[in-house]
C-alpha cells in the first residue's frame, strides 16, 4: 500500500538526533569527559538540581557526577536513586555523544515491585511456531501486568516494510483492538528505525508537554539519549492514536529491526528505570531465544532441501537428456513453491509445467527485467505494477532466477503464481491523502480503524525462505546438460 510520496520524504528527512530539544520529563547536562566542563545543558535544569540554570555552560559538572563520568565506558549506564535532586530523588542515565562528550541525564526516581530475574520469566527456549505464539503473547502479557499500561503490542515488520500487529494485550474495556492489523512502512521511517537499533529503548512520556532546548555552542547528537525530544509528526500521529505516552523496545534480526514492544496509555505515564531495564532484559532474552529458533529452522530447511535435491541430481545424472528429467523438477517445484506454472529456459529452450504460462510480451518483459539485474533473483506478488509495460497477464506472481551471466550458456528459471483476490486489514486506511498544519504535513489519517483493502492483481506473497530455496536450487541447476 502506497502513502504520499511527499510525505514519507519529509518524515525522512527529519534529523531526529539533532532536534536540540529533551522532553521536559527529565534534564540533560552534556560534559566534556575529560574536563568534567559542562558543554550543554537544558533549559529546565533549575527544576531539578540547585546551583544551575541555563547560563552554567562552562560551569563544572556537580561533584557527585564526576566519579560517574569517570566510568564511563561509551555504552549506555543506568544509576537508581544517585542524586537528590530539588523536588524527589533523581536516577541518572549516562550515554554517550561523541568522542569528547558524555550526556548526563537526570529523570524523577519512581517507586517500584521486587523484580525477577529476567532469565526466569520466560520459558527457556522455543521449539516451534506454536510454542513462539505463546511465548510471544505471555512476554505481552507481562509486560501490561508490570507496567500497567493499556495497551501493549507486538508489532513485527514485513518484507514489504510495512508492519503488523501479532500479539496484543489490552487492559481497558471498549478501547479496540489492532491485533491483525497492518500499518505503513511510512508510520515507522527508515530514520527512525535506525534510531531504534542504537537505543535500549524509547520513551515518550508525555506527548503533550512543552519540551525544554539544549542550549550550547553546538548541536549535539541525541541518537543515545533517553529523553530525546519527539517530531511534531509522531507527536501528531499519538494524539491521532488517543495516544499520550508510551514505550518502544526493539526486537533485532540479522542486523536489522525485525520488530517492536510498543506500550501505549492515553495518559501521561512514567515507569521506573529499573522496570524499564529489567523490561530490556527480557525482552534481550526473548530476542535471544528467536534468533536461535531461527537459525535452527533455517538449518532445518538447508536439511531439507539438500535431501530432496539429492534425489533429484540422482535422477538428473542417470538421465539421458533433461527431457526425461523435466517431469519429475517439475512437479516437484510446483509443489515445493505452490505455483500454477513454471518456465525453464535452458539451452534456447523452453520447459513448462502448470496451468499457468507467461505470455510473450510478458515474457521478454520478465527475462530483460531478470537479465538486466545486478542480483541472480527477481521477484514480485504483482507483475503488473512492477512492470506497468506488460499491460495485461494472467500471471501475477514471479519468482526468477537467473544462474550464470548473459555471455554464457546457462539457464533461467521462472516460477509463476496466478492472481488470488485476497483481503489485508489495516489500522485506517493509509493510502489517505496526508492533511496540512501549515507548512507541517501530518500523519496521513486521523482514524485507525479498521480498513479492508481487496488485493486483485496480486498473488499470494513469495515467503522470506524462496530466496534461499532458489540459492540452493541454482546449484542444482548447474548441473544441467
Amino acid at each position: 500500500m502506497v502513502t504520499s510520496g511527499g510525505f514519507i520524504q519529509a518524515c525522512e528527512r527529519e534529523q531526529l538526533h539533532l532536534s536540540g530539544a529533551i522532553q521536559s520529563y527529565g534534564a540533560l547536562l552534556i560534559a566534556n569527559k575529560k574536563t568534567f566542563q559542562i558543554t550543554h545543558l537544558s533549559t529546565n535544569i533549575s527544576d531539578f538540581i540547585s546551583g544551575f540554570d541555563e547560563h552554567s555552560v562552562g560551569h563544572l559538572v556537580p561533584e557527585i557526577l564526576e566519579g560517574l563520568i569517570q566510568n564511563f565506558n561509551g555504552t549506555t549506564q543506568f544509576y537508581e536513586n544517585e542524586l537528590q535532586g530539588i523536588k524527589s530523588r533523581l536516577d541518572v542515565i549516562l550515554n554517550a555523544v561523541d568522542e569528547q562528550h558524555v550526556a548526563i541525564e537526570l529523570v524523577p526516581s519512581l517507586p517500584h515491585v521486587r523484580l525477577q530475574s529476567a532469565v526466569k520469566v520466560l520459558p527457556p527456549s522455543i521449539e516451534s511456531d506454536a510454542v513462539l505464539n505463546s511465548v510471544r503473547q505471555q512476554l505481552v502479557d507481562y509486560i501490561a501486568e508490570l507496567t500497567g499500561f493499556e495497551r501493549v503490542m507486538y508489532y513485527e515488520f514485513l518484507p514489504s516494510g510495512d508492519g503488523e500487529v501479532i500479539a496484543e494485550s489490552c487492559q481497558r474495556e471498549g478501547m479496540g483492538s489492532y491485533l491483525g492489523l497492518r500499518f505503513p512502512a511510512s508510520d515507522i521511517p527508515q530514520i527512525a528505525r535506525d534510531l531504534y537499533l542504537k537505543t535500549p529503548w524509547r520513551a515518550i512520556y508525555d506527548a503533550s508537554a512543552p519540551t525544554a532546548a539544549v542550549m550550547g555552542h553546538f548541536t549535539p547528537d541525541l541518537t543515545h539519549s533517553h529523553l530525546r525530544s519527539v517530531s511534531p509528526v509522531h507527536i501528531q500521529y499519538m494524539r491521532n492514536m488517543g495516544v499520550m505516552s508510551s514505550v518502544s523496545w526493539s526486537i533485532i534480526g540479522r542486523n536489522e529491526l525485525s520488530a517492536l514492544l510498543s506500550i501505549h496509555d492515553a495518559e501521561a505515564k512514567a515507569i521506573p528505570l529499573p522496570v524499564m531495564q529489567h523490561l530490556w532484559e527480557v525482552i534481550a532474552q526473548f530476542n535471544l531465544m528467536l534468533r536461535e529458533f531461527a537459525a535452527r529452522k533455517r538449518m532445518n530447511l538447508h536439511a531439507r532441501m539438500q535431501e530432496q535435491l539429492n534425489k533429484l541430481q540422482v535422477r538428473i545424472n542417470s538421465a539421458e537428456s533433461f527431457s526425461d528429467v523435466w517431469p519429475q523438477l517439475s512437479a516437484w517445484l510446483m509443489k515445493e513453491f505452490k505455483l500454477q506454472g513454471v518456465l525453464l529456459v535452458h539451452a534456447n529452450e523452453q520447459f513448462t509445467a502448470g496451468t499457468l504460462r507467461l505470455e510473450p510480451h510478458a515474457f521478454k518483459q520478465v527475462q530483460a527485467k531478470l537479465l538486466n539485474s545486478k542480483e541472480m533473483l527477481w521477484q514480485t506478488d504483482n507483475l503488473l505494477g512492477a512492470l506497468p509495460a506488460i499491460e495485461l497477464s494472467e500471471v501475477a506472481g514471479v519468482a526468477a532466477l537467473n544462474a550464470l551471466p548473459q555471455s554464457q550458456q546457462g539457464f533461467q528459471l521462472y516460477l509463476l503464481r496466478s492472481c488470488e483476490t485476497y483481503q489485508i486489514s489495516w489500522g485506517g486506511r493509509p493510502d489517505k491523502p496526508h492533511e496540512q498544519q501549515g507548512e507541517l504535513a501530518i500523519s496521513p489519517r486521523r482514524s485507525f480503524e479498521k480498513w479492508i483493502e481487496t488485493r486483485l492483481s496480486f498473488s499470494m506473497p513469495w515467503s522470506e525462505d524462496t530466496r534461499l530455496k532458489l540459492m540452493k536450487l541454482r546449484l542444482l541447476l548447474q548441473l544441467l546438460k
